[in-house]
């Protein structure tokens, strides 16, 4: 470029910096053009601005949000400033570190948790008919698949709270009725007469079709679960349909049960 002027398209070529984001700090005081032509509004700037312009993206990766940058570029700026800019950004880069870690330990169980279902099919998936259920329960209904697990914990709580002598040595079933396909019924109950006397009634038709799969260790996701699950009978030329059954035993294994029908 030598010691000539260039313009906003040849800096923003040399920095990887739009010419819309060159005239975004332009306005917020960040990089201002040596010159400016009067009558074409061309903007040329000097060589030496290309440090300037890549000081302020190089910031800006770092997470840096422009009034911080406009800090930091201050003539002005003591150390005490400076320090104090670095260390709220090392603050929230720990957090945003935390968060991340915490989301990849979720998704790497949610994996570990659908490896495992699929091992639990291989050795325990049965194709078998389902007995009736006569349980004493707790209903809500839900709009989607998406409230269920929500509803499902506050059934189970509810549930143990009227349990007679408390919930060791119960198995929980729970069921999930999306026939009417306006809204699912969520139920949470144990079977009729097992310590729960103040409860409604709730019937579960038996089904001559049905599947049956337990996992030792609960899956991270039930949701996850029932995809996999799917996906087993796929290859069968089946699918899981009906009421869906969620049996929850005293040593925390989890059965899941449902009709199924051909594809």
């Amino acid at each position: 470029m030598g010691g000539d002027m260039v313009s906003i398209g040849e800096i923003a070529h040399s920095t990887g910096v739009s010419r819309r984001m060159l005239r975004h700090w332009e306005q917020l005081g960040l990089i201002a053009p040596a010159s400016i032509d009067a009558s074409t509004g061309h903007r040329r700037y000097e060589p030496s601005q290309v440090g300037r312009v890549r000081t302020v993206a190089g910031l800006r990766a770092l997470g840096f949000g422009l009034e911080a940058i406009r800090d930091l570029l201050d003539p002005a700026l003591t150390e005490p400033r400076l320090v104090d800019g670095l260390l709220v950004r090392e603050r929230q880069l720990v957090e945003e570190i935390d968060e991340a870690s915490a989301q990849l330990a979720q998704v790497r169980a949610r994996l570990a948790s659908i490896e495992k279902g699929h091992h639990a099919m291989r050795s325990t998936l049965e194709l078998t008919p389902l007995p009736a259920l006569r349980l004493c329960a707790v209903r809500r209904t839900v709009r989607d698949e998406t409230e269920i697990p929500h509803a499902a914990g506050e059934l189970v709580a509810l549930l143990r709270e009227h349990l007679v002598d408390g919930a060791e040595g119960t198995q929980v079933v729970l069921t999930y009725d999306g026939t009417s396909h306006d809204a699912i019924v969520v139920t949470a109950g144990v079977e009729a007469g097992e310590r729960a006397p103040d409860l409604a009634g709730v019937d579960v038709a038996a089904l001559r079709d049905g599947v049956s799969v337990r996992f030792d260790d609960p899956p991270a996701d039930v949701a996850d679960a029932w995809i996999a699950v799917d996906a087993e009978l796929a290859g069968r030329g089946l699918r899981t349909t009906g009421v869906y059954r969620q049996l929850i035993g005293p040593d925390g294994a989890v059965t899941l049960q449902a009709g199924v029908r051909a594809l």
